[in-house]
């Protein structure tokens, strides 16, 4: 049965990210998150979201432009994932999993948010600090939506350079939460050979969004997905508010 689930997520997270050009982990974490330790949930997403993060990169025209304006965000990513996975590993993560369900409302309430008027020119310092914050972030939870559409939405990145440096950003992510799983002694070759085996079917999945973001009109499917994800962060929390009194 945990076969079944694991692949089901998986392979509908692939469709969502090849849909709308980055969610893969997005979607994954928190629903894996619901069936497994949340160390565990990040160790299955691992390797897919190499091979994602990857092909879409490739995919994706921008993503030397997107590296050239904005290298200071993947960069110091790296560095924030290898702290915020040791942050994971050291301490209870049940209570990440409530702050993974609160960063998922975030990412749904930023649809609220306008585009300023007039684009806020970020500090240098900023994109080192915001790089970090991000990893941080992916470290203990997996995921940094909110942050970045913040960011872009403050200094009115175009759309393309978004998605291109927020798929340069996880990649490099996966680096730092890698080299801290493997510090902490809590890297499980088991748990990511039994992912390994789905890239085949992961990538199909990715390949039929990609066709789906091409041919269809996307408002009604993004207001479903948009749906789902509400009821999913309501369900982690209700879970951990479980937990928390048992």
């Amino acid at each position: 049965m945990s076969e079944l689930i694991l692949t089901t997520i998986l392979l509908v997270a692939a469709l969502a990210h090849g849909a709308f050009g980055f969610g893969f982990p997005l979607i994954s974490t928190p629903l894996l998150a619901l069936a497994f330790p949340l160390p565990t949930a990040i160790l299955m997403t691992l390797l897919p979201t190499l091979v994602i993060n990857t092909a879409s990169i490739l995919g994706e025209r921008h993503w030397r432009e997107a590296l050239r304006r904005y290298w200071a965000i993947p960069a110091f990513c790296v560095l924030g994932s290898f702290v915020g996975t040791h942050w994971l590993l050291a301490v209870d993560p049940e209570p990440f999993r409530a702050l993974l369900a609160l960063v998922l409302v975030a990412y749904l309430l930023t649809d609220r948010w306008r585009r300023r008027d007039t684009p806020l020119v970020p500090p240098g310092w900023l994109l080192p600090v915001l790089g970090f914050g991000l990893g941080l972030l992916a470290g203990v939870v997996n995921i940094f939506a909110p942050l970045m559409v913040v960011f872009a939405l403050y200094t009115r990145m175009p759309p393309e350079l978004m998605v291109a440096t927020f798929n340069l950003t996880f990649l490099t992510s996966k680096t730092g939460q890698v080299a801290g799983f493997i510090d902490g002694g809590a890297f499980d070759w088991d748990v990511v050979r039994s992912t390994a085996v789905l890239i085949p079917l992961i990538l199909l999945a990715l390949w039929v969004g990609m066709r789906i973001r091409r041919r269809f009109p996307m408002a009604q499917y993004k207001r479903a997905l948009r749906g789902f994800l509400w009821v999913t962060a309501l369900w982690l929390i209700a879970d951990w508010l479980r937990s928390a009194a048992g």
